[in-house]
């Protein structure tokens, strides 16, 4: 792989080995990635970056990379990917990907989520392929939360033909135990004491290290089982650097063969694939008319990039998303003696989430990750939530259970990647390793909105959630909880394709308020 006029690496050693690419701001660090994803993709050789910017996009002007991400311009939605069907593709056909987490929600446990799917396929696979994490210390940091699949990615990826290249401005604030894992090296300029001292290890000769302060953006040390060690300028990149305008790439770009089936193949099963049919059910009429939801997709299209005035809106039609009308009765403390209180509730019957529908649908809370897990696990989360840090003995004297019993409730919650540990000596400390929380129960109350009859033309989506999941859930919350009564109702979006050439987007409204849904 030629990365620069005066060296060439082996292909080999960087796809499946371990390498750190480390620059201080304005050092090249990034333009030095962009140059070795281009020789990767040049040479036909499967790779994915986790792009933490959004700066990488621009490789798709020369290159036939899939572009993962929240962007209108991505080629799929991050939020409708099937992570291990994704990984699987990448790595049998060698394709390049650009998982892009810029303007993602909780990117940590996306980033944690693909790299479980990429690191178990490739163990069945076992295919040379290369895993790049930029900014790797905003996911393995010295101090803090470190994704337990970079760590595992680096100690045992290579047996599997996994190889990682990470990046970094700042080496002092990434995990020690994976930056010392690095057998190969790209260091540019630094400057700070603290960088200086974390790359020390890497340097025999002193001289070699005192000279980094001085080098020039482009300049880079390469030493390790690839090549070196000497200094080196990175060669001039094929494509843009960073900002490239939308046309441009537009123009430039070099269209991904039978991406459609790509994205057939990549995207989350659903149950959308149902004949429209007149359909006679219980929910809340559609406030916009068909002609007023069709001029205001197509309104919307001007401002969608790659899009614009001649893209043409098709396949227009309602669906009917399933939601659960619940009332809870639970118990309170009160000065003197207890009370029952009710709340009502609307539960997403897709996803599990609460969801408020008085101003139009919109999640309140996100708890779908909670679902099906029993009310012990629940209760066990919950004070591991308040704790922040605790051991498996002191939530079994809190709760008054065994620690057997606890210990498989922390199993649960660890596969499902809601809490994680640190070893401090002997003992296990448990803490939260997800943004989702518990919500209290007064929280989930709200408003009854008055349903109807309907009798319209639809797509009828079928529930993914059970009552009995959503009342195990309340019990979670509080041991005298539980729903008293529920009724399923249906909620009613306009969803349409935007079609330009060949790109084309799924575009959803709210057939009730107008508004524009991004997760659906």
């Amino acid at each position: 792989l030629s990365i620069s006029k005066d060296v060439v690496v082996s292909a080999d050693e960087l796809t499946t080995g371990r390498t750190c690419v480390i620059g201080q701001s304005g050092s090249g660090k990034s333009y030095a990635v962009a140059v070795i994803c281009e020789e990767l993709a040049k040479n036909n050789i499967g790779f994915c970056i986790i792009d933490t910017e959004g700066e990488y996009f621009s490789l798709k002007e020369k290159y036939e990379i899939l572009w993962i991400g929240n962007d209108d311009r991505c080629n799929i939605n991050i939020e409708e990917v099937d992570y291990e069907r994704l990984a699987r593709k990448s790595i049998k056909d060698s394709l390049p990907i650009i998982f892009d987490v810029s303007e993602a929600d909780a990117p940590e446990e996306k980033v944690g989520n693909f790299l479980s799917a990429l690191y178990k396929v490739e163990s069945k696979i076992k295919q040379p392929y290369l895993l790049i994490v930029e900014e790797v210390d905003k996911f393995a940091p010295q101090r803090g939360n470190v994704i337990p699949e970079i760590e595992e990615i680096s100690r045992r990826g290579r047996k599997r033909g996994l190889g990682m290249l990470i990046a970094t401005q700042r080496p002092a604030l990434v995990n020690k135990n994976i930056l010392s894992q690095c057998g190969n090296q790209l260091v540019g300029k630094l400057t700070i004491k603290n960088d200086l001292d974390s790359v020390r290890p890497f340097f025999e000769d002193v001289g070699s290290l005192e000279k980094l302060p001085g080098l020039k953006p482009g300049q880079f040390f390469i030493q390790g089982n690839f090549s070196g060690p000497k200094f080196i300028k990175i060669r001039k990149r094929e494509t843009r650097h960073k900002a490239v305008t939308p046309k441009i790439i537009r123009r430039k770009s070099k269209a991904i063969k039978n991406l459609d089936e790509f994205k057939a193949d990549l995207l989350k099963k659903t149950d959308e694939n149902i004949d429209i049919e007149e359909i006679r059910t219980i929910g809340f009429k559609p406030q916009i008319s068909e002609e007023d939801a069709f001029q205001r997709i197509k309104k919307a299209t001007r401002k969608f990039k790659f899009f614009g005035k001649t893209a043409l809106v098709s396949n227009l039609h309602i669906v009917l998303r399933p939601i659960f009308s619940c009332d809870i009765k639970y118990l309170r403390k009160r000065v003197i003696g207890r009370e029952f209180l009710a709340v009502h509730s609307y539960f997403d019957g897709v996803t599990g989430n609460v969801v408020y529908l008085d101003k139009g649908f919109s999640i309140k809370f996100r708890i779908k990750d909670f679902l099906g897990l029993t009310s012990n696990d629940l209760e066990i989360f919950r004070i591991i939530q308040k704790s922040k840090k605790i051991t498996s003995a002191e939530i079994a004297y809190q709760i008054k259970m065994s620690v057997e019993s606890v210990r498989n409730s922390i199993k649960s919650l660890l596969k499902r990647r809601l809490i994680n540990y640190k070893k401090v000596g002997r003992n296990k400390l448990y803490f939260l390793f997800t943004k989702s929380k518990l919500p209290k129960i007064s929280k989930l109350s709200k408003a009854k909105v008055e349903s109807n009859r309907l009798k319209l033309k639809a797509k009828k989506m079928k529930s993914k959630i059970e009552p009995m999941d959503l009342s195990t859930f309340v019990r979670g919350l509080d041991k005298k909880a539980d729903i008293v009564s529920e009724r399923k109702v249906y909620y009613p979006f306009y969803k349409a394709t935007v079609v330009f050439k060949k790109s084309k987007k799924d575009i959803v409204m709210d057939a009730l308020t107008g508004k524009f849904i991004k997760t659906f």
